[in-house]
């Protein structure tokens, strides 16, 4: 695999498929990467150096009230000064007899402290830091020659409690911008998803007149190109339904009076009933012809009982003396042509029962697909053929006979009845030993 394979393949399977998740993905990764990088150098630079020279701030205060200890061995004077630091710096200094530090001090960083402990190495003595949670302080013991120092310092002495303001406004402010986004943001992709949706429901030959181009410019010139592209299919679509019909409607006029003229004449002549023959063919050919112009109709679609419409057309055949095995799963009601689909159905049962003796028409529904299939016990059809027989006037009878087919539009009429519905329609082999015929339909 290429470099450039990979990275398309990568790519196909890291990205969201959706135009509504990558536009959320467009919005919202460069605000998390812009909080990200402002969150660390502010940590690394600003947070850190305010901690960091608040915790010396307290440092130089208790390297002060030690100092000033040392100065004045009169026990009135220290007693004011450790007053004087009480109030001033905000510090409580407690000072007791010597005593041995512990052979072993460790003293854990947290965030609060992690700039104070270096800094308190400043004092030149061993210490051990103690946290008072509940209180919201420390307690730092000092081991120093001729006596014991504790002070207790308030955490707002050292740590900056704007880091937490800062992250908190940082996430609402990202959450509220990201927000008021989001609300442009469905505005602007709900044309393009109706643009979508319409161009769908176009293919499933459903109607879109309500469908208005809305939204940007350019949005709305796809919407615009999208119309005109429909109106173009159905004035191609209506003009060649109008010359077929036209064409093989004229043509009865003449072949009525052809078959008027025949049976006035005499029929014993052998001549005479080869034209008749003919003739006949010709008109079958003729209302072939219509009945193809008429698959191109404006029938409207309507709520459908699939299981029923089967059923009723399966009834009609064995009627005409076809007997036809249904099997089916499940139920279903669903929006379709419903003459039409009773058509596509009467074609691919009466082709089978021409060729076939054993017949049987499924029906499943499974993942949001209807499947429609149509098997015989007959010949088949030779798989390099398969997708010939759909085409206009194909047969694989080459002479044409009338006992062995039609004009070659059953099929035809067929796969335009299915895609008109957005399915599509395709071949195999059966399991009873000859052709089967499905058709695919979304629900």
């Amino acid at each position: 695999m290429s470099l450039k394979d990979f990275i398309r393949s990568a790519r196909l399977r890291l990205l969201p498929r959706r135009l509504w998740s990558r536009a959320m993905l467009i919005l919202v990764l460069p605000v998390v990467l812009l909080q990200v990088v402002s969150s660390i150098l502010f940590y690394d630079n600003h947070w850190q150096s305010v901690s960091r020279r608040l915790a010396l701030g307290v440092v130089s205060d208790i390297q002060g009230a030690l100092a000033m200890y040392d100065a004045f061995p009169d026990q009135a004077d220290r007693d004011k000064i450790l007053d004087i630091i009480r109030v001033s710096a905000g510090l409580d200094v407690r000072f007791s007899a010597a005593r041995t530090p512990p052979a072993v001090i460790k003293n854990k960083p947290n965030t609060r402290t992690a700039e104070l402990l270096p800094a308190l190495e400043r004092v030149g003595a061993p210490f051990v830091l103690l946290n008072l949670t509940e209180a919201r302080s420390v307690l730092i013991t000092f081991y120093l020659p001729d006596y014991t120092a504790e002070v207790i310092i308030p955490y707002k002495k050292f740590f900056s409690t704007t880091t937490y303001v800062f992250a908190w406004w940082v996430l609402f402010s990202a959450l509220l911008f990201t927000g008021i986004a989001v609300l442009f943001l469905r505005n602007q992709i709900r044309p393009v998803l109706r643009l979508s949706e319409a161009a769908k429901n176009f293919g499933l030959g459903r109607d879109i007149d309500k469908f208005k181009p809305e939204g940007a410019t350019e949005v709305r010139q796809a919407a615009l190109s999208f119309l005109q592209m429909r109106d173009r299919i159905r004035r191609h679509i209506d003009e060649r339904t109008r010359m077929l019909a036209g064409v093989s409607h004229d043509l009865r006029t003449p072949l009525t009076r052809m078959r008027l003229q025949l049976a006035m004449m005499d029929s014993s002549d052998d001549n005479i009933a080869d034209l008749q023959q003919d003739v006949s063919e010709m008109e079958r050919m003729v209302n072939g012809y219509l009945d193809f112009a008429r698959g191109e109709g404006k029938e409207k679609i309507e709520s459908t009982d699939i299981v029923k419409l089967i059923s009723d057309t399966l009834m009609g055949l064995h009627k005409n003396g076809l007997s036809v095995q249904f099997i089916c799963n499940s139920a279903l009601t669903m929006d379709v042509r419903r003459s039409d689909l009773k058509r596509c159905l009467w074609n691919l049962v009466t082709n089978a029962g021409r060729y076939g003796t054993q017949i049987v028409v499924s029906m499943t529904v499974a993942d949001k697909t209807l499947e429609i299939s149509v098997e015989d016990n007959g010949p088949g059809i030779p798989p390099e053929k398969r997708e010939d027989v759909f085409k206009a006037f194909f047969r694989l009878d080459e002479s044409r006979n009338a006992e062995t087919g039609g004009v070659g539009l059953g099929l035809t009429i067929t796969r335009d009845i299915v895609l008109a519905h957005g399915g599509k329609i395709y071949m195999t082999d059966s399991t009873l030993g000859g052709l089967k015929v499905v058709m695919l339909f979304p629900i």
